[in-house]
């Protein structure tokens, strides 16, 4: 055998273990012959930049981002209704409150004098004259009222309040409500069942009387001894 020629059965040179961090230019061409190399890493982060696709913390930014928008713009919307429609509420609250004040007071007005020579302190005045009711207090008037006086009309004079009922059956049969009575058979009261002014008395009665809530508030006003004064 030729000093060439390699034995028969002799074992082949192992493969050469692929280059490690550090090798040399050299080396690294030989690996590449041998086999394929793994790409260096600046050539992988180059095909992800080329590559045109976004990230996806990128497009998570994105969505955040739009949905805000979004977000912000239909709240700019709610408050442009808001405002538009708060002065509407503002004046029906207004309104109400006007009618609840009317109702309150009915007829109810301190606007009409207090009749001349009518007494002083706490007391109620009457003119059948006038159809009206004052409850005054010494020269303010607390509240006035307009009456339906009854069939038999007290004399002038000064009286004081006798007894008082949330409700009773008046001298012409009818229901009454809110009776403060005075000199034997007068008293102030509401006919039931009517909100306002009620009709003129067709049978004898000593009754006078007035809408519900103006007789609630005389009701309330009186007390057994108050005074009563009635003038022309």
């Amino acid at each position: 055998m030729g000093k060439g020629t390699r034995a028969a059965g002799s074992p082949r040179r192992a493969a050469s273990a692929p280059p490690s961090y550090g090798t040399t230019p050299n080396q690294a061409a030989g690996a590449g012959r041998r086999g394929s190399a793994a790409p260096p890493p600046q050539t992988r982060s180059a095909a992800r930049q080329n590559s045109g696709k976004p990230s996806s913390g990128r497009g998570a930014t994105f969505s955040v981002l739009m949905m805000t928008i979004v977000a912000l713009a239909a709240v700019g919307v709610l408050a442009a209704q808001a405002e538009a429609t708060a002065p509407k509420v503002r004046a029906q609250a207004s309104n109400a409150s006007t009618t609840k004040t009317t109702k309150s007071g009915s007829s109810g007005s301190s606007s009409v004098a207090l009749p001349a020579n009518s007494g002083s302190g706490t007391r109620i005045v009457y003119s059948a004259t006038q159809k009206r009711i004052w409850l005054a207090q010494s020269s303010t008037v607390e509240r006035t009222m307009p009456v339906v006086p009854g069939t038999e009309t007290p004399a002038d004079g000064s009286y004081t309040v006798t007894s008082k009922a949330p409700g009773a059956t008046g001298g012409d049969d009818v229901q009454v409500l809110y009776v403060v009575r005075f000199g034997g058979s007068y008293g102030f009261d509401a006919e039931a069942n009517i909100t306002g002014l009620p009709p003129a008395p067709t049978g004898k009665t000593g009754g006078i009387r007035m809408a519900q809530l103006d007789a609630q508030a005389l009701y309330d006003f009186a007390s057994v001894g108050t005074t009563i004064v009635v003038v022309p």
